[in-house]
């Protein structure tokens, strides 16, 4: 949805819907905020100040806003408005933000992976919720990905790209985008299946990479595929919207920070397969 066609009312609108499905009539915990707390607000600039302000390092190419609603087992959960690939376009998601770095030899590891489900189940439910109700969300994303791919269409381009993220409208809009340029595309939804998909053959000539996935994330993918002589040499492309270390995943190859306008990424894959070393026997 174009901000000029945005009211407080679709904003107003998603929060209550949202503090519906994840603080379910509990009297306590509650809540830090309320519907209440955005009553009388006529302006989206004025609404927007009441968001969370990114830290530092934190704000992509295009705007972000974040609101911390939380839900009643998990109090940083986050409602997001953003524009996505596409400038000037505002989509509605929750962020889950539960990407803490909680290994397996951790003793509330069990504990933390079913947290972790509960709040993507909670994450379906309510971006389902916003779509029935006509609000801007990633499926809307996809969709106008699609149209632009059929406009900006371009030669066939000799490389094979692998896309994993497990915000799946989200992928598979990129994916859309990226065929229109010519590429051909693979899309996976976690980090498993990004390794699965990698012994096998054909290689892919880049992989782009979401940081935060189920299973395994982008730090414990990028380990596992620098330790393969196989794929050493794969350039993998990482995007993220989380605030993490860079030296935890220096051994990727170029970095994004989400969100991201598309031609940003074009970009970057232009210079990154420029430059990939010559795969055996070419």
């Amino acid at each position: 949805m174009r901000l000029e066609n945005m009211t407080t009312a679709h904003v107003r609108r998603a929060i209550q819907i949202y503090l519906e499905i994840a603080w379910p009539g509990t009297a306590f915990p509650r809540p830090r905020l309320s519907e209440k707390d955005f009553e009388g607000i006529d302006s989206l600039e004025e609404l927007f100040k009441r968001f969370d302000k990114p830290r530092a390092g934190e704000s992509g190419s295009l705007k972000r806003y974040m609101l911390r609603l939380g839900n009643a087992r998990y109090p940083f959960m986050k409602f997001v408005v953003q524009e996505y690939l596409v400038d000037a376009e505002y989509f509605f998601s929750v962020d889950t933000h539960d990407d803490l770095d909680v290994r397996p030899d951790n003793p509330d590891y069990d504990a933390w992976q079913e947290l972790k489900r509960h709040n993507l189940n909670l994450k379906l439910e309510i971006e389902a919720a916003w779509a029935r109700e006509g609000l801007p969300t990633n499926a809307d994303l996809l969709l106008i990905a699609e149209g632009i791919a059929a406009v900006e269409k371009e030669n066939e381009k000799r490389a094979r790209l692998l896309v994993a993220d497990d915000e799946t409208d989200v992928c598979r809009g990129l994916a859309a985008l990226l065929r229109g340029r010519g590429y051909v595309v693979e899309t996976v939804y976690d980090g498993r299946q990004v390794i699965d998909r990698l012994q096998l053959d054909p290689v892919p000539d880049l992989l782009i990479l979401d940081f935060a996935m189920p299973e395994f994330d982008g730090e414990e993918v990028l380990a596992r595929i620098r330790a393969d002589p196989r794929l050493v040499d794969l350039p993998v492309l990482l995007a993220t919207a989380s605030s993490i270390d860079l030296k935890r995943v220096r051994r990727a190859s170029g970095f994004l920070r989400k969100p991201y306008a598309r031609e940003v990424l074009f970009a970057m894959l232009s210079q990154l397969l420029e430059r990939r070393p010559p795969k055996s026997g070419s």
